[in-house]
């Protein structure tokens, strides 16, 4: 992967944990994991990744994310779609879904 200089969304840091290398040259963000439990809305697993970035002054920033598997890229590539899932989970939230009935009539149909 080539070298790009990419300018972080936010230019202000938190100071979360504190932490140091061991012996396998390896730093722990178990820690700073727990910490970002709520601002990762439930990543903090295996699906979780870090971009990683360095300055000038040679300061680190790690920045989480989640790799979209190849067949769902669709729906992040029309806004329309997206904005209508959003949508549709922020209701869902509020309580303001509303009871369809039983599908089960449809299981057994082929799918085209």
């Amino acid at each position: 992967m080539q070298s790009t200089i990419v300018k972080p969304l936010k230019e202000e840091f938190e100071f979360i944990v504190e932490g140091g290398i061991d012996d396998r040259k390896r730093i722990s963000l178990a820690k700073a994991l727990v910490g970002l439990k709520d601002r990762l809305a439930g990543f903090a697993d295996e699906t979780l990744q870090f971009r990683v970035y360095i300055n000038a002054a040679g300061q680190i920033l790690l920045d989480p994310m989640v790799s979209v598997p190849a067949h769902e890229v669709w729906l992040y590539r029309n806004p329309v779609a997206l904005a209508k899932v959003r949508q549709g989970l922020a209701q869902a939230a509020a309580g303001q879904g509303r009871e369809l009935g039983s599908f089960a009539k449809y299981a057994d149909d082929e799918i085209e």
